[in-house]
């Protein structure tokens, strides 16, 4: 084995050499990306490039050849990302260095096995302004582009889509004219098929607006969030917003004494060990962000985005 490994390593430092020098080019030319889900833990032992069951000088051999560019598929296994030794998503010259320490048994392992990262699972539950009247899309045109800018992945989910080319995911369970109660009648059915991880909750509009019992509308907000929470995966969590302001005065008066129950409505549940938490939405517009007095404009919808990624970001898969 010795020998084995003395002849081995006369090869590497003429494929090193190699190596250095093409490297670059074979980054510009090659442009291997990191879109692959599956890692070499889940296709069997890291650093066994053909999957053969052993890690030895062919699989180095292999390794030399993807970062030369010589192959661009390995003989077994179905994703190249079986050479990132080292699981930072890119087959670099410290995948060759780590191959190279191990077959001179320098070190006896690699580093921990990457795990692949999944999507947070996001449901934003409303009514016409989590739809986007008016701006179809709304606030979560912006708050994809804002995860997705961060390197984070996420996966919008509900019955409804909408949104433009710039949207990458539309799906939402915004519901136009809908008040708390209407969203009460169906969110245990949403919650079991969807599924999310993190529920983004603004919602009351329409009870002010309709005038429909208002003195019980932070009760049924109440009701709601416990069924919410009951639904929750482990882990999960359940964002509230205040409800943005209304151009008419009267109707924003109403609005400022929703809002105002909504601290103790949360804090209540967050006592019973619910993980629910508050956003203030009201506060980040004012009626110059309104586009029609009701549904804010694209600057109200962007502002609604940069309060609700503001909360969340903490809670994101990369």
């Amino acid at each position: 084995m010795l020998n084995m490994r003395k002849r081995i390593l006369s090869i590497i430092v003429f494929f090193s050499v190699c190596f250095s020098m093409s490297l670059t080019c074979f980054t510009q030319e090659q442009g291997i990306t990191q879109g692959a889900a599956a890692t070499a833990a889940e296709a069997g032992l890291i650093g066994d490039l053909n999957g053969d069951g052993s890690i030895d000088a062919l699989d180095n051999s292999l390794m030399k050849q993807v970062l030369l560019g010589t192959i661009t598929d390995l003989p077994v296994q179905d994703d190249l990302y079986a050479a990132d030794l080292d699981g930072d998503g890119q087959i670099s010259a410290l995948d060759l260095s780590l191959m190279k320490q191990y077959l001179l048994g320098l070190i006896a392992k690699f580093p921990k096995n990457p795990q692949p990262s999944t999507p947070t699972v996001i449901m934003p539950l409303g009514d016409s302004i989590t739809d986007g009247l008016v701006v179809p899309g709304g606030y979560r045109i912006k708050l994809w582009k804002s995860i997705t800018d961060n390197g984070q992945k996420v996966d919008f989910v509900g019955s409804l889509s909408n949104g433009p080319a710039e949207l990458g995911d539309k799906n939402h369970e915004g519901h136009s004219g809908w008040r708390i109660d209407q969203l009460d009648t169906n969110i245990n059915s949403w919650m079991t098929t969807y599924k999310p991880k993190i529920v983004l909750l603004h919602i009351g509009t329409n009870d002010v607006a309709q005038n429909t019992d208002l003195a019980n509308a932070p009760a049924r907000l109440g009701t709601l969030i416990d069924k919410i929470c009951a639904k929750l995966p482990a882990g999960g969590k359940l964002y509230v917003a205040t409800i943005v302001p209304l151009g008419m005065g009267d109707l924003n008066n109403k609005v400022k004494d929703y809002n105002s129950k909504i601290p103790g409505i949360v804090q209540s549940k967050v006592s019973q060990g619910k993980p629910v938490y508050m956003v203030d939405m009201y506060s980040a517009l004012t009626t110059a962000d309104l586009a029609d007095g009701v549904h804010p404009n694209r600057t109200g919808y962007d502002k609604m985005a940069d309060v609700w990624y503001k909360a969340i970001s903490n809670d994101l898969s990369k």
